[in-house]
């Protein structure tokens, strides 16, 4: 018997989960709050100038305080203004999952203007909460992170002109089983993410799909619970349906921990009332930013069947299958039992607007129907540690280099720009006197050289005894060929020494790697209907069996360029196709 009752504690102990959570840290503080503030939800914030072991700071703080009535919490009354940097320091009694939650508005002073600033949230060292971040209104960031250290800092980093604040810090302990440490991916399917607790999350979207706004006073967790009316797209296709929250189970192992009974006793289902057969998706859409990963939570619970077995959809999430032919009573055999699903979204994954969708299982088989309710949309820290823009506490841009970096690499690139043109006016300054009657101004100006000759060479120099021996090996173009030689291929641009028309223009004799000129041979006889360049390419073909001409040129009209500036070796290409 003895032994017996030794065996069912150990299975009770293993197998319940708490309905409820004490945890283990609970720090509300009104910042710049001279005592204790109590909220609607019987929560109380504690004074951070009575708790002043929780502050550090370097430069000045000051206490605003805001006497406006239309406020919809005390907390936003007060706030604490630094104009340099600051840190509250909490002690973390137990290691693990902590929520973090800052709380801002702007209060109004005639000595900062707090719409206008700009600053940086850091927590733990290293994790990027707010980057620039500037409020506009009362905004509350919501952040759950694993705190691995005995103490956890929250550091704000602002400056003279641009200080930072902040009205209210929540550092709350989290359950282990908030967020587990492997989940599915959304594509490919049958992936596994492992390691999600090294990752950092937050909130960006948390609905009680079909239901009421739910507050942290009625959330397991201290939550909030949004409506998702704006999200739905079109609210027409959907209609809002509920049970008694009382009447919604949990499965063996699982807790309202992950999402009270409040959520699950709402949905939205198809809005089918005047559809026979529906054939349609129930849409939301959100706006999210694609340079983070994200954790999708998707929350069901079957309150519209009235047997097993009788309702089956698809679920949809960034346009991909998330779950198909989903049957909830099967999976958690039976009705009105909470059932969730995470999903892990990579950043190419995420599209805008981002949707999820359910729809009817295109069968004959159950009802035509689908329902949902509650999302939950977590963003993941990149790989700089950063929830908020690419660069990472040390600078580290998520995008590549960090911003010293880049700075240093084009100052560098400017300076060398600099550096060359300054050398390059020298060098005009001390051209010889008779630098027009030179064989090339690249001697004196360009360090163009390769072998024995310069990149132009004389048009007096002989093909046969030199040739430019300038080659491009990265572009594959072969050899280059100065100026000259070319004027002298071609008997300075003759049009009795045209052969045919090519891509760019007339197509002149061609000079072979020994020297030789191309006597215009063809394969097919000398008519010049399939002529071949000296690489072998051959030419454009002859229209309607007749010989491929060109406009004739009078050799006074064409531009001959003695002299070697720079000018004439940029301008000239220009007269080189006859056009």
């Amino acid at each position: 018997m003895a032994i017996l009752l030794l065996l069912l504690s150990i299975t009770v102990s293993v197998s319940a989960k708490p309905d409820t959570f004490k945890p283990p840290d609970n720090y509300l503080i009104d910042c710049g709050s001279s005592s204790q503030t109590t909220l609607p939800d019987r929560r109380t914030f504690s004074s951070d100038s009575t708790s002043s072991q929780y502050l550090q700071y370097h430069g000045r703080q000051i206490n605003l305080a805001d006497q406006s009535a239309d406020l919809p919490l005390p907390i936003y009354k007060s706030a604490k203004v630094f104009d340099s940097k600051a840190t509250y320091s909490f002690h973390v009694s137990k290691t693990g999952w902590h929520w973090i939650r800052l709380h801002f508005f702007p209060v109004k002073n005639k000595e900062f203007k707090l719409q206008e600033t700009k600053f940086t949230v850091i927590a733990g060292e290293t994790l990027v909460l707010l980057h620039e971040y500037t409020p506009k209104g009362i905004e509350m960031r919501e952040y759950l992170t694993n705190v691995t250290t005995p103490n956890l800092n929250i550091m704000f980093s602002g400056e003279k002109d641009s200080p930072a604040f902040v009205n209210a810090i929540e550092v709350v302990s989290a359950p282990d089983m908030v967020i587990t440490e492997h989940i599915d991916a959304l594509f490919p399917v049958g992936k596994k993410i492992d390691g999600i607790t090294k990752f950092s999350f937050q909130k960006m979207y948390r609905l009680n799909v079909g239901g009421v706004v739910i507050g942290p006073g009625n959330d397991t967790l201290g939550r909030n619970w949004d409506s998702d009316q704006k999200f739905l797209k079109p609210q027409s296709a959907a209609k809002n349906i509920s049970i008694a929250p009382n009447v919604v189970t949990y499965l063996e192992g699982g807790s309202p921990l992950i999402a009270p009974p409040t959520v699950y006793a709402s949905a939205v289902e198809m809005g089918t009332s005047d559809i026979i057969a529906p054939n349609f998706n129930v849409t939301w859409q959100f706006d999210l930013d694609h340079s983070y990963p994200y954790l999708i939570r998707l929350h069901f619970c079957d309150i519209v069947s009235k047997s097993l077995n009788e309702l089956y959809f698809n679920v949809y999430v960034g346009g991909k299958i998330a779950i198909s032919a989903l049957d909830l009573s099967t999976v958690t055999n039976g009705l009105s039992v909470a059932y969730y699903k995470d999903l892990f979204v990579e950043p190419s994954m995420v599209s805008s607007p981002f949707l999820i969708q359910v729809g009817p299982l295109n069968e004959p088989m159950g009802t035509k129907n689908a329902i949902l309710n509650g999302v939950e949309i977590l963003r993941v820290n990149n790989s700089v540690n950063s929830l908020d823009g690419e660069f990472g506490a040390d600078g580290r841009s998520a995008m590549g280099p960090s911003r010293g970096t880049v700075a240093a690499v084009g100052f560098a690139m400017m300076f060398g720009a600099f550096a060359g043109l300054g050398a390059m006016a020298v060098k005009w300054q001390k051209r010889p006197q008779d630098w027009q009657k030179k064989n090339s101004f690249s001697s004196w100006l360009l360090p163009l050289h390769a072998g024995d000759a310069s990149f132009l060479a004389s048009s007096k120099t002989s093909l046969g005894s030199k040739k430019s021996a300038f080659h491009s090996s990265t572009m594959g173009l072969g050899r280059y060929l100065s100026f000259a030689e070319l004027q002298e291929a071609t008997k300075n641009w003759d049009s009795n020494s045209v052969i045919g028309v090519g891509g760019f223009g007339n197509v002149y004799l061609g000079v072979l790697e020994d020297g030789t000129k191309d006597q215009g041979k063809t394969e097919e006889g000398s008519n010049g209907t399939s002529s071949t360049l000296a690489n072998g390419a051959p030419l454009a073909p002859a229209v309607d069996n007749r010989p491929v001409t060109t406009p004739s040129h009078n050799p006074a009209e064409v531009q001959v360029i003695e002299d070697h500036s720079g000018t004439a070796m940029f301008a000239h290409p220009a007269n080189l196709n006859g056009r």
